[in-house]
């Protein structure tokens, strides 16, 4: 553990010693507003409606380049069409016990979001579109009608599940071992309702993760949230009916609002089906804590939680994230970080240290 606490306090060093703005969950904490507030979806992510533009142009950056006066962008091209795009290019090294280490840059994501007004404020067609890595790859398109109250939402074609905090970090645990992720959308139809401190999402969808159905089985997901100022508590459920076996995914969410600190909390238990006919029970968890330490800068330190087997001892794995995120201008922001994870001994994979550098630019 030395060499790792080493590495922990080198990198507390060098953010202290240097003194937000990707659509993050604790962005929404901070101003104690629901996902919608910023996004097209009702539950968050993807393209930023006019607010969330306006938003990130004028309280994300440590500055605002251009005239002060000058008209700020919306995302609207042409009055019904809105467009956005997300590219995140960066540099990583990562230390393995008895492996190679790794050092090297990538594209981590390039992605485009196209919105149709069809009927304004009532119905639109979404399109999100994946272009890098590799190949071009839809990861949401649907049709969304809005009730005349905009209370009521309906959505078909293929989105994400709605379902805990929808962080953009993917590896979290709570993201990675319950599989509702942004690699992972789903086919089907989505009813919400938002109205005061109250949101909820339930949806229908096939249990393939986009791809092809191969059974009659269905999958059903529920997220209901209860949003104040300061703080939120929210709940979510989801079942997969699957010949291979089923699955059943249930969390309770939290964010909390302390002075400069936002906090995010997730707690979930994950029940497989075992051929045997027995079942798995797996427990992931998140703490997460994001200090403004002043306008464009964020410190972000997380604690992640995983526990395969309950009837197994000693074989979870936790890992530790550090992270100092700094937007200059607006819809450019810079993230360099160190993550480092502690499992079982004989998995090396389970006890490796990461340190990036992000460049992200977005609109």
């Amino acid at each position: 553990m030395r060499p790792r606490g080493a590495a922990l306090v080198a990198v507390t060093l060098v953010v202290l010693a240097l003194g937000e703005a990707r659509s993050e969950p604790y962005l929404a904490v901070f101003k104690g507003m629901h996902c919608s507030a910023c996004h097209s979806h009702p539950a968050g992510g993807g393209k930023r409606n006019v607010y969330g533009n306006v938003f990130a142009q004028n309280e994300l950056p440590a500055k605002r380049l251009g005239d002060p006066q000058g008209e700020l962008w919306t995302g609207r091209a042409l009055e019904w069409l809105g467009v956005g795009a997300n590219l995140r290019t960066g540099y990583r090294y990562v230390d393995t016990p008895n492996r190679e280490s790794i050092s090297e840059f990538d594209v981590h994501r390039a992605a485009v979001y196209l919105e149709a007004a069809v009927i304004p404020d009532r119905l639109s067609l979404y399109v999100d579109q994946q272009l890098a890595p590799g190949s071009s790859l839809n990861r949401e398109a649907y049709v969304l009608f809005r009730s005349a109250s905009q209370r009521l939402q309906l959505a078909a074609g293929q989105f994400y599940l709605p379902y805990g905090w929808r962080l953009q970090d993917d590896t979290a645990f709570v993201r990675r071992f319950t599989g509702a992720n942004f690699t992972n959308p789903d086919r089907g139809v989505q009813v919400g309702y938002e109205s005061g401190p109250w949101s909820t999402q339930l949806s229908l969808t096939n249990g393939s993760g986009g791809g092809a159905e191969t059974d009659t089985g269905k999958q059903m997901s529920w997220l209901g949230a209860y949003v104040k100022p300061t703080w939120r508590v929210g709940a979510s459920f989801n079942l997969n009916d699957a010949d291979a076996g089923n699955r059943r995914m249930q969390n309770l969410f939290a964010g909390l609002l302390t002075g400069p600190l936002a906090w995010l909390f997730e707690a979930d238990l994950i029940i497989d089906d075992l051929p045997n006919g027995s079942e798995r029970n797996s427990i992931a968890a998140l703490a997460e804590a994001n200090w403004r330490l002043w306008r464009g800068h964020n410190l972000k330190f997380s604690y992640d939680y995983f526990d395969p087997n309950d009837d197994v001892d000693e074989d979870h794995q936790v890992r530790f994230s550090l992270l100092y995120e700094y937007t200059p201008v607006q819809f450019v922001q810079g993230r360099f970080g160190v993550r480092i994870y502690d499992g079982v001994p004989q998995e090396d994979l389970q006890n490796r240290e990461e340190f990036f550098a992000e460049l992200h630019g977005f609109f």
